[in-house]
């Protein structure tokens, strides 16, 4: 299971030809997001070249985009409620909204840190529902403004865009977009490990691609069937008949999941996805009425732009359709062998994710956090290791692993913590300085040479050629090497160490003669012996200079 990089598709064809019997898959969340990134990209462009007179007129220093993630972003950083933006107007639009709109559906702002290519057509929601009372806001602000109370840029910006009716179309078709058609695939992809009884397992989201690619193609027939609810909300209805979770799970967002509405006291709840549903294909304000012709003109362009991702024979997503006839697709005489296979098997990769997501959202929300401490706040929490056994409706939940543990050894262990994160965080900065210094040094040579065409084999050759001619190079005496090595706390510190030290030869002067393997069989040398090596390198070394 990997996700779409060459590096990562390269490593998992290598493993599955050395590994007999093993079955391998692509993440879909991640071939999901590469259509819609491909869609985002060829909507932008499209409406760059309708609305290029238009823009043309707008000031440049207002920043004004065709680019809905940028325009999601921009929302973000004005209307939410985190502190992230200082800029912002979150608490003041929310007290505004309680004031003059008491009682109103106000979706929440879609978090739009990161690089999630699904944040274009999630993020549309809170924009469709909410943009007029955004414009009203964003309006009164501006008109408040004097000449010595210079209005925001990011203001002016999202002003602009939202009173586009060509921006609340797509804004409308995204929105459809991602009800009918993301939420449902990654629902199936992030349970399918779940409906092992159903006879359903990660093999069969080939199937799903299929239908996906079959209601398209009718889409680019009749762009109109858009705006038709019963098409576009049943596009995957064979499969709620064929999983009853997934029907349950279709009950549950459009009939019962609800939200508050915004109020000074515990306010109404409503079923908003409901609201949003009714809204987007059955409009009563004219504005939104408004942009039902241009709504289709789009449709046809992200319908063309998601069928070209899915047939690029060169994208991940191709061999996964019938008309491939590939091992991976529906189609292939060995399906049945591989639904088998991969029946309990996840179709993501979230649990790898999750891990950098969760270090992501640590570093974000405490800003200046060493980036090694949110790695262990993120992995303690995602593990449970703190979780107190605890009972609730759903039954007792289990005691993470500290709590199992003897009171004396719980308490030892965080003594011996205590004592040792000074020394530790002081050895992780010193790692992050190496690294930092290491990407320092070669953006200074390639500044140096001035030659972007550099490969990175020809960079790391001149960067560890400067620093053999650097303090970081032992050399001279052979005992050297053991006196540095003292000075090292970690085995870490002292295998990247000396490993450095030997590349600063192989790939910095060239002499390949004193190149050694990382490991062998599959078991790493130990420091050992690469210090063994290392001083037999320079020893020799003098020989050669």
């Amino acid at each position: 299971m990997t996700d779409t990089c060459n590096g990562a598709q390269k490593v998992r064809r290598i493993l599955v030809d050395r590994i007999d019997g093993a079955t391998d898959l692509d993440c879909m969340n991640h071939l999901r997001n590469v259509w819609i990134g491909g869609m985002e990209k060829t909507l932008s462009k499209y409406l760059n070249e309708m609305l290029r007179s238009s823009l043309d007129e707008i000031d440049s220093t207002l920043r004004v985009t065709t680019s809905i993630s940028a325009v999601i972003r921009a929302i973000d950083k004005e209307f939410s409620l985190s502190a992230n933006y200082p800029k912002g107007h979150g608490e003041l639009f929310l007290e505004w909204i309680r004031e003059h709109y008491p009682g109103v559906l106000l979706l929440h702002v879609e978090r739009a840190a990161g690089s999630r290519q699904d944040l274009c057509t999630e993020g549309c929601l809170a924009i469709y529902m909410n943009y007029e009372y955004y414009v009203m806001f964003l309006d009164e602000m501006l008109r408040k403004r004097d000449a010595d109370d210079k209005a925001s840029i990011l203001q002016q910006n999202l002003f602009v865009v939202l009173t586009s009716l060509e921006m609340l179309a797509l804004s409308r078709l995204l929105s459809i977009i991602h009800l009918s058609i993301s939420m449902p695939f990654r629902y199936l992809a992030g349970k399918s490990h779940q409906f092992r009884k159903h006879g359903w397992g990660a093999a069969d989201m080939s199937r799903v691609i299929d239908t996906l690619y079959s209601k398209l193609e009718d889409i680019k027939e009749s762009p109109s069937l858009i705006l038709d609810e019963t098409f576009m909300m049943n596009i995957f209805e064979e499969y709620r008949n064929e999983l009853p979770p997934f029907k349950e799970y279709w009950e549950l967002m459009y009939h019962r999941k609800q939200m508050r509405v915004v109020c000074r006291t515990d306010g109404t709840s409503v079923v908003h996805y409901n609201r949003i549903r009714h809204r987007l294909f059955h409009p009563t304000k004219a504005s939104d009425v408004e942009t039902t012709p241009r709504i289709i003109e789009l449709a046809e362009v992200a319908t063309e732009a998601i069928v070209r991702e899915l047939l690029d024979e060169k994208k991940a997503t191709y061999k996964y359709l019938s008309v491939s006839t590939s091992e991976y697709s529906a189609a292939h005489a060995n399906f049945e062998a591989r639904q088998k296979a991969l029946l309990g098997v996840t179709a993501t990769n979230d649990e790898a994710e999750s891990a950098l997501g969760g270090i992501t959202s640590n570093v974000q929300r405490y800003s200046r956090i060493n980036i090694s401490s949110a790695g262990a706040v993120s992995d303690t929490k995602r593990n449970k290791f703190l979780n107190r056994g605890k009972s609730t409706r759903k039954g007792d939940t289990k005691p993470g692993l500290f709590h199992e543990l003897d009171d004396a050894i719980r308490e030892a262990i965080v003594l011996v913590a205590l004592e040792d994160a000074p020394k530790t965080r002081v050895q992780h900065r010193a790692e992050l300085e190496s690294h930092a210094r290491a990407r320092r040094i070669k953006e200074e040579v390639i500044r140096q040479k001035n030659d972007k065409r550099m490969t990175e084999a020809y960079i790391d050759a001149l960067y560890y050629h400067k620093m053999y001619n650097s303090a970081a190079c032992w050399k001279g005496d052979s005992r050297v090497v053991s006196r540095e090595l003292k000075k090292l706390t970690s085995d870490t510190a002292k295998y990247i160490a000396i490993k450095e030290n030997i590349h600063m030869r192989v790939k910095g002067m060239g002499w390949e003669q004193f190149k050694h393997a990382w490991s062998k069989d599959n078991k790493k040398y130990s420091v050992f012996e690469l210090a063994k090596h290392l001083t037999y390198i320079v020893k020799e070394e003098k020989k050669l200079t």
